[in-house]
This record gives C-alpha cells, sequence and structure tokens, in this order.
C-alpha cells in the first residue's frame, strides 16, 4: 500500500523538477501563441493593419530594444573595452556601425533586404540548439523567417516592397518557393533539440504553426517580444547579477536614446504619406543597423568564452 502511495508522489516530484527547468520566456510565449491561435480559431478578429503596425512598434521598443541595450556590458566582458575611453571608442564604432547600415540600405535595399533576412535568420535560429553546429541554427532560422511568406504571400511581398521597393516582391516570392525546405528545417531542429530541450521543440512548433496560421506582423509581434527578446534580456541579466545599477542604467539609457531618436525622425519626416509604411520603415530598417554590430558583440563573446573554456585549469 505504502509503494502504491510513493509511486504517484514520486511521479508528481520529477514533474514538478521537469517544470522548473522551463524557462519562464517559454511558458509566457507558449501562453501567448496559445491564445492567439485560440482567438483565430474562434473567428475573433485580429488588431488592424495599422494597429499592428503601432502595437509592433511600441512593444519593439519596449521589449526589443533593451536586450541589445545590453551589448555594452557583452562587450567589456568580451574584452572589447575596459577603460571610459575604450567604452566611448566602442560606442563610436558601433554607431558608426549602425549608420552604414542604414545609409548601405538606402541605396541598395534590396541587397540589404537579403543581407538583413540572412543575418537575421542566424540570429533568432540561436535561441535552440545553441550548442550546436551554425548550419542548424540557420535552419530554424531561416524557416522561422520564411514560412510567413508562404502562408502570408501578398502581405509579406507588401511589407517587402515598402521596405526595398519592387524588388523586395522578388524577394518574397522566393522565400514562399523555398517554404518547404523551411518548413523541413524547421522540423530538423525541435527533432535536434528534443531529447536535451525538450521546451525548445515545443517553441519551435508554436512558433511554425503561429507562423502559418497569423498574419505576419502579429507572428513577429509574438515571437520576438515574448520570447527572443525576453530570452535574451533575461540571460543578460543573469550574466550581469552583482553588476549593481549598471546594468539597469545601461539599459534604459540605450533604450530610451534610440526611441527618442526614431520619434525625432518621424518628426521631422512629418505626417506627409503613409504613416503605417512610415512606422514599418524605421521599424525594420532600425532593426537591421541595430541587428549587425549586436550580431558582432554576441559572436565576439562567444569565442572569447571559448579561448577562456579551453585555457588549462
Amino acid at each position: 500500500m505504502m509503494e502504491q502511495v510513493a509511486a504517484p508522489r514520486v511521479g508528481t516530484a520529477r514533474a514538478t523538477a521537469r517544470l522548473r527547468h522551463v524557462p519562464i520566456e517559454t511558458m509566457v510565449f507558449s501562453g501567448l501563441a496559445l491564445t492567439t491561435l485560440a482567438l483565430l480559431a474562434f473567428g475573433l478578429p485580429m488588431p488592424s493593419p495599422m494597429l499592428q503596425v503601432v502595437l509592433l512598434g511600441v512593444l519593439v521598443a519596449v521589449l526589443g530594444l533593451p536586450h541589445g541595450a545590453l551589448d555594452p556590458l557583452i562587450a567589456r566582458r568580451a574584452g572589447l573595452w575596459r577603460t571610459p575611453l575604450g567604452f566611448a571608442a566602442f560606442n563610436t564604432v558601433y554607431i558608426v556601425i549602425v549608420v552604414g547600415v542604414v545609409l548601405l540600405w538606402l541605396v541598395a535595399p534590396v541587397l540589404s533586404l537579403v543581407a538583413f533576412l540572412i543575418v537575421s535568420a542566424l540570429h533568432f535560429g540561436s535561441d535552440w540548439n545553441a550548442d550546436r553546429g551554425v548550419w542548424l541554427r540557420f535552419l530554424a532560422g531561416f524557416g522561422l523567417l520564411s514560412v510567413p511568406a508562404f502562408s502570408h504571400p501578398d502581405q509579406v511581398g507588401a511589407a517587402y516592397v515598402v521596405l526595398a521597393g519592387a524588388g523586395g516582391a522578388m524577394v518574397s516570392g522566393v522565400q514562399a518557393g523555398l517554404a518547404p525546405l523551411a518548413l523541413a528545417g524547421l522540423l530538423v531542429a525541435a527533432v535536434a533539440a528534443v531529447r536535451h530541450r525538450p521546451h525548445e521543440s515545443v517553441e519551435i512548433v508554436l512558433a511554425s504553426v503561429l507562423a502559418l496560421a497569423c498574419e505576419p506582423l502579429v507572428f513577429f509581434l509574438v515571437y520576438f517580444c515574448a520570447l527572443h527578446s525576453f530570452r535574451h534580456l533575461r540571460a543578460g541579466f543573469a550574466e550581469e547579477r552583482g553588476g549593481g545599477r549598471l546594468p539597469t542604467l545601461i539599459v534604459v539609457v540605450y533604450t530610451v536614446v534610440p526611441i527618442l531618436a526614431v520619434g525625432a525622425l518621424l518628426f521631422v519626416i512629418g505626417p506627409s504619406g503613409d504613416m503605417p509604411e512610415q512606422i514599418l520603415q524605421v521599424l525594420f530598417i532600425g532593426l537591421a543597423g541595430l541587428t549587425v554590430p549586436h550580431m558582432i558583440v554576441v559572436t565576439h563573446e562567444k569565442r572569447h568564452q571559448k579561448k577562456l573554456m579551453a585555457l588549462p585549469r
């Protein structure tokens, strides 16, 4: 009798232990993803395109920018700066790269869009199977960005035209044609993660279903804010635990300054033209500008960590 009572207790304890190992961002993302899919299943209307763009802009500013705002702290851990002069030099180079990416986009928008998608695929794919080959992470990120072009070709094509002119429609068409490979890549990434990190498999499956079912901006909003930014921001603060007020101060400053800059830019541009299109351009071209130096800093830190691990102890 005692053995029969003990067995369920052991099973409950194991289930509780597994639940404790599930990251909070997985639970938040899963809850929002399932809620969004339920709303779609019941036929409830999604926000209007105008509201989607505004919501995306606000939430990316509030939740997305802070995870990139940790870059100066990541750079310090990686040895890219140590002194106030080094800090100033790091920021100068960072801003130059951002401006350079934005100017390149204005000169060669289609090439810049393709490059941005490739870099973003590598970056977003690193949310899963981080300790595995770069090709596996790229497959996941490539799938994540390509499936919406298959499920909602008109919307993705229209957004790409806003970002890169008429050539953007061709980029969307290529992505849509590669959709079967994209879905296969997501499946491979989900299977690769299931043994050691099953929560990552759940995330990949939910993200894939969202990309197929939801309008592209709704999908990106839920994934980018509730999972990607949340995960990197939590990990960044965990790395800086015990660092006092500096991490919070840097995040606040490096979040507020870009928001003010974007606000000033929109004010200078004025209300001429289509405001949702203007917001979309500023949002994604700005993200492209910030993603490139962010990827450089993150990649350098990973190499720095590998060198430290290789040193004899």
